[in-house]
């Protein structure tokens, strides 16, 4: 189906095709009309209104010139879209109905009364009338697709409404939901802050606004009211469908015709690293394009961008794209692939902070029709499963869009305008996911990374490596104020290394809890400077119990230690080895000796000349902790480097 207005507004909206007068002849090519010229001149003036939105002067007009001429079947026909973009559907199922009176083989007549009785979900009433599209069409054009698409679509209603899913969708209320539109929801990793799309309920969709708006959970955990996110974001333009960061502090979101554009929308950035949000950037490209983007989501670590776009390379209609952040910034984007992206429109990405399961909404995926949602994971070998349909009634015969979950896997969240009791228009409402359609648990680490003798706080670069090798490695850089949000996956060690210009990197290991909870992990990363004699412990180099062969592990963390002394070729260092007190002296002092060797070989490999290093074991001798308790010994069973020169 086309987009109206796709430059204006941020979500594709259907667009029938509009018959001109005598049309009619061409398309069914056994039919015309003698039209008086007083009925013309009142459809003409019609047509120019329905054109301008004024759809109740289209429909004064189109009652005068039905009363001049009963049988005018365009009049007929353009009176049923005139009451459907008034969301009159029962007088437009009327009127096209009448013109099919005058003119039984009325193909677009067939076509919208296919969809209108759908949309009630008179299943048996839509299929009668697309098969009739089918028995009078002399083409293969996208209504006939369509159509067919539509038959499928009942099919596989008509079965998944016998087989419901075991869900009880929650209006979130009047502080969140209003008489307007809500839709595009997006929440921190904390669960703390909502942003979403508001737009006006005005049936005139050529100047319907679109907003940013936000709301936060108070001291009770309950919504406070919703309030525009205001300027430089909002301004007279319009603005939505958006992404935020983990942290709340950076949201990546949709604007079209703006000054400083590339197409007709783009994706743009903003950040609130002071307490105000920035002047938003235009991303660019080659993510943005001459063509239209929009619905960003970003995933949780900040390297992946998903959206949406029309443009050349895809398999029809809007796609969906995901561009990698690197080194030298946004990669070219990739297109999802044939198991995702259809012939129809793919929209509203939204990947977990699982970083493996997306949801996402189509129109050309067997479903209840319009547009459906689904989830997919994403393979080892970096792309996506075919995905599967939610179900009914998470999905039903009108648009369901935008659903996001929570860091627990199945806490959703979506807007629709199907569910009876909502505040008016398109409304927020949350559910629970049925067990075989939920993500994986996340927990969330919140970390501050200061200097360790002034404690002032430091922006820096963090790493994060899962020592089992199963999630990805996640690698962000924290705002100015050294504090920061990441999900990470529960039941999981992972390794961190931290590093700041002037700055010894820091390295540690820590365990993520296997169940999430409310509150985060924390973590304090104390920096120290850049001078001789200062230390720091190797705590993600890792060797078998009285062995000194490097592990697997190991590798992330000495390639940490090669790269600082690539970017500080002046400097020298001690690799220092240290064991508890367990077993004699000597058997020690020889162990530690050779790990230290083991971590001077591996640099001495990449390509760190030997003048610059030197190893040193010191056994059971410089302890830091008590030799007593299992804790004390692990810690003093260690591999520091210390700044020699």
């Amino acid at each position: 189906m086309k987009r109206i207005l796709k430059t204006r507004l941020l979500v594709p909206i259907s667009l029938i095709v509009l018959l001109a007068c005598g049309e009619t002849k061409v398309v069914n090519g056994q039919y015309s009309q003698d039209i008086p010229k007083k009925a013309l001149k009142y459809f003409n003036e019609a047509y120019r209104h329905y054109q301008y939105g004024e759809y109740r002067e289209a429909e004064k007009s189109l009652q005068s010139a039905i009363d001049k001429h009963p049988s005018y079947v365009d009049a007929w026909d353009l009176l049923g879209r005139t009451y459907k973009a008034l969301w009159e559907n029962d007088k437009a199922i009327h009127a096209f109905r009448q013109a099919l009176i005058y003119n039984p083989k009325h193909f677009f007549s067939h076509y919208e009364l296919g969809n209108l009785y759908y949309n009630k979900q008179m299943l048996d009433s839509a299929q009668y009338y697309f098969n009739n599209v089918l028995k009078v069409s002399d083409s293969e054009d996208k209504y006939t697709q369509t159509a067919r698409r539509q038959i499928r679509n009942i099919e596989f209603a008509r079965e998944a409404m016998k087989n419901p899913v075991d869900i009880t969708p929650v209006n979130l209320g009047p502080r969140l939901n209003s008489k307007n539109e809500e839709y595009s929801p997006a929440l921190t990793i904390d669960g703390n802050t909502m942003f979403f799309t508001w737009r006006d309920g005005s049936l005139d969709i050529y100047h319907a606004n679109e907003e940013l708006y936000y709301s936060t959970k108070d001291k009770n955990g309950d919504w406070t009211y919703s309030r525009p996110i205001g300027p430089p974001i909002n301004t007279a333009d319009n603005e939505g469908a958006f992404s935020v960061t983990a942290d709340g502090r950076y949201i990546f979101y949709t604007a079209c015709n703006r000054s400083g554009g590339i197409g007709q929308c783009d994706i743009w950035l903003t950040s609130n690293t002071k307490g105000t949000w920035d002047r938003p950037l235009n991303l660019g490209k080659p993510v943005n394009s001459k063509h239209w983007e929009s619905q960003p989501c970003i995933s949780s670590d900040g390297r992946k961008l998903y959206f949406a776009s029309d443009r050349p390379g895809g398999y029809g209609g809007i796609d969906l794209w995901v561009s990698t952040f690197t080194d030298t910034g946004w990669s070219a984007p990739v297109n999802l692939g044939p198991d995702i992206n259809t012939i129809e429109d793919e929209q509203f990405p939204f990947i977990h902070p699982d970083g493996v399961t997306l949801y996402f909404s189509s129109y050309g995926h067997p479903g209840m029709g319009n547009a459906d949602l689904f989830i997919s994971h994403l393979k080892p070998d970096g792309t996506f499963a075919k995905p599967e349909n939610l179900g009914y009634p998470i999905n039903s015969v009108g648009h369901d869009w935008n659903l996001i979950v929570g860091r627990d896997g199945k806490t959703a969240v979506y807007s629709s305008d199907q569910i009876e009791g909502g505040q008016g228009g398109m409304d927020l409402y949350t559910f629970t996911l049925p067990e075989n359609k939920r993500a994986q648990q996340v927990s969330y680490a919140q970390g501050t990374v200061f200097d360790e003798k002034t404690l002032k706080k430091l922006g820096a670069s963090v790493e994060l490596i899962p020592l089992d090798g199963g999630s990805p490695t996640i690698t962000f850089a924290p705002s100015t104020t050294g504090e920061f949000l990441v999900a990470l996956r529960g039941n999981t060690k992972y390794a961190l290394n931290v590093s700041s210009k002037g700055y010894l990197f820091y390295s540690e290991h820590f365990d993520m809890p296997e169940v999430p909870t409310d509150e985060p992990y924390k973590l304090e990363i104390p920096l120290k400077k850049i001078e001789v004699g200062n230390a720091i412990i190797l705590k993600n180099v890792f060797f078998d119990t009285d062995k000194f062969d490097l592990k697997d592990e190991s590798t992330a963390e000495l390639e940490k230690l090669y790269q600082f002394l690539e970017q500080n070729p002046d400097l020298k260092i001690e690799i220092s080895g240290h064991t508890d007190n367990q077993g004699s002296s000597a058997h020690n002092l020889e162990l530690s000796k050779n790990r230290a060797l083991a971590v001077y070989n591996y640099l001495v490999s990449k390509g760190i000349d030997e003048s610059r290093l030197s190893y040193a074991g010191y056994g059971d001798t410089q302890p830091i902790a008590d030799n007593e308790t299992d804790e004390g010994r692990a810690k003093n069973r260690r591999t520091e480097f210390k700044i020699v020169d």
